[in-house]
């Protein structure tokens, strides 16, 4: 692997007689642009290239999307940055209008990494919200990527259709999406993501867009449904920025017959230790879970503090014995003692819990909480 920041580099190697034997080896270019950067094509042409575009470029990136053309027979890994909200639907089909199919391609991304809350305003949104999908470029029957297996987009879908999901079903193995509008009307609309449609697809990682003034969806329990709809199989689960105000004692019973989930990531929600026990219940290959920091919740009627782990074992012990790991992180209303006493409790019945991860505690801290609550239990 070789990285060029230099353009001037680049553009030497380019005019290097017989290139492209002087570098047999060299599996993948990753090249830097800046604004002062020639954009130029050469002629050493490894099995990849990656292109990554500052993101403080204010002019197109038609020439990187020309290269990315130019290369696409063998290209097996392209990630483009974009400077702002732009058609890329040049990425596949070429000035004259024919499309450019990506053989090799296993590895795609599109980002756009300039400021959300600035570029999409609420005026811009109002109008995304009456979002007709035809508006975007359509490539009817054409199988583009067809041994696709990671797809990262984090910029709004430029595409009419299923471009990006055509033929490649049997292959994706990981996806990551920014939730905009068009995609989620696309892909809805389009049922891209139907039961055992992507049999290998065992990552999938939804998150929404900065601005929460402006949701997706109506309810924290209609974003939830959706994300699950992606690739119901997946083995790696990540919901992001689900909104801080949302009733999470809705969510445990959404993912009832997710039973292939092993990680789970539910950031910005503050469970409590009932839904988490009804979570690790559901989810029989659960082993890591990711949440804000939890709360204990109501006390089972008629139990004291000091008769609760008795009550916990005879009614749940022995848990899990998959789960091992609970990460959480600080939490606006986080309450060390109800952190510790979860903590404490769920080793009770999942007799290979081993490892609790808490981010923006220091552990003595939290260990000293820890040895209160039990001294007191």
């Amino acid at each position: 692997m070789w990285t060029i920041f230099n353009g001037k580099l680049l553009e030497s190697l380019s005019r290097a007689p017989y290139s492209g034997r002087l570098f047999p080896r060299v599996r993948l270019i990753e090249v830097w642009f800046n604004s002062e950067t020639p954009r130029k094509s050469f002629s050493v042409r490894p099995s990849t290239i990656r292109a990554n575009i500052n993101y403080n470029i204010k002019d197109n990136c038609e020439e990187t999307l020309r290269l990315a053309r130019q290369n696409a027979p063998t290209l097996q890994f392209l990630v483009i940055y974009f400077s702002s909200v732009k058609d890329i639907s040049s990425l596949i089909q070429d000035p004259g209008g024919s499309y450019v199919e990506y053989p090799c391609l296993r590895t795609l991304e599109l980002r756009n990494d300039t400021e959300l809350d600035t570029l999409y305003s609420e005026d811009v949104m109002f109008s995304w919200t009456e979002l007709n999908i035809s508006r975007f470029p359509v490539f009817v029957g054409a199988i583009l990527f067809p041994r696709l297996r990671r797809l990262r987009v984090k910029m709004d879908y430029q595409f009419g259709d299923d471009t990006l999901f055509r033929g490649n079903a049997a292959t994706l193995q990981y996806v990551d999406f920014q939730l905009f509008p068009a995609f989620i009307d696309s892909v809805s609309k389009l049922k891209v993501f139907t039961p055992d449609r992507h049999p290998k697809l065992h990552y999938v990682r939804t998150y929404q867009m900065v601005n929460y003034r402006i949701p997706n969806f109506a309810t924290a329990e209609e974003y939830v449904r959706f994300a699950l709809s992606v690739g119901p199989h997946a083995q790696v689960r990540k919901i992001d920025d689900l909104p801080y105000d949302a009733d999470f004692q809705l969510f445990p019973p959404l993912f009832e017959g997710f039973t292939d989930i092993r990680i789970l990531s539910l950031s910005n929600t503050c469970l409590e230790f009932w839904d988490v026990v009804y979570l690790i219940e559901s989810l029989p290959n659960l082993s890591y879970l990711y949440t804000n920091s939890p709360r204990f919740g109501r006390m089972p009627r008629g139990v004291t503090v000091r008769k609760l782990p008795a009550y916990v074992i005879s009614k749940y012990a022995p848990m899990s014995e998959r789960f091992r790991c609970w990460h959480f992180v600080y939490g606006y209303d986080s309450r060390p003692n109800e952190m510790a006493r979860c903590v404490l409790l769920l080793a009770l019945v999942c007799p290979n819990f081993d490892y609790i991860k808490p981010f923006y505690y220091r552990y003595p801290w939290l260990m000293s909480h820890m040895k209160r609550v039990a001294g007191l239990q």
